[in-house]
């Protein structure tokens, strides 16, 4: 198809797939001749996956272009995917090459209790944004003085272990693949943290109610 008809099919201008070509974040179509080039059915997952980006979850041109730097790599792998649309999806520090600095005791205890989750739900400990902020995470709550104990983290590791199996799909080209990840995660983290929000008020009103008629 033309650009006119990519432009069409896909609810972009044109001035905008120019953009996206001049940015790299879309690739260039096939050279029909000197001023003519074609798009397929690739360019037009490609912008669907950059619409969904940026008005859904709400990622900026870079942050985008750091995905599609991703899917076009042909050395990156389906995991590689995958993990960079869940880390922009969720808001995840994205991982670097650099080695790892030297941990402090508090931070190496809560690499070991987070290790301690994923062995008793068998998932793969390996280095992951998903593994490393929930380090930091178990790590900033001790520093706050909100100890969690190890039950409660086993009870939300089995907690989500039953939710995040159930909605996952790696199926497709990679741009559905990375947009089903990266909007999945966006949106259902939004729903746990509201339902645990919920959860938490719905307590705190029947306890209060339980004081009320004592």
């Amino acid at each position: 198809m033309k650009l006119s008809a990519l432009a069409e099919a896909t609810g972009t201008s044109t001035a905008t797939i120019k953009y996206y070509l001049r940015v790299g974040l879309l690739p260039p179509g096939v050279k029909r001749n000197q001023t003519t080039a074609v798009y397929d059915d690739s360019h037009v997952e490609r912008l669907e996956l950059i619409a969904a980006l940026r008005q859904v979850v709400g990622l900026s041109i870079e942050q985008i272009g750091t995905l599609t730097a991703v899917i076009d790599d042909p050395q990156a792998s389906m995991l590689d995917v995958m993990q960079t649309a869940q880390m922009l999806g969720g808001g995840l520090p994205p991982l670097t090459a650099e080695p790892p600095a030297a941990q402090d005791a508090r931070t190496a205890a809560a690499e070991a209790r987070v290790a301690g989750v994923m062995e008793a739900q068998g998932w793969p400990d390996a280095p992951s944004a998903a593994r490393a902020a929930a380090t930091s995470v178990v790590a900033e709550m001790t520093e706050l003085g909100l100890e969690v104990s190890d039950e409660y983290l086993q009870l939300i590791g089995a907690a989500v272990d039953m939710i995040s199996g159930s909605d996952l799909d790696v199926s497709g080209s990679r741009d559905r693949m990375a947009m089903h990840v990266a909007v999945g995660t966006h949106r259902y983290s939004r729903l746990v943290l509201a339902l645990l929000q919920l959860g938490q008020t719905s307590h705190s009103i029947a306890r209060a109610g339980e004081h009320t008629d004592r």
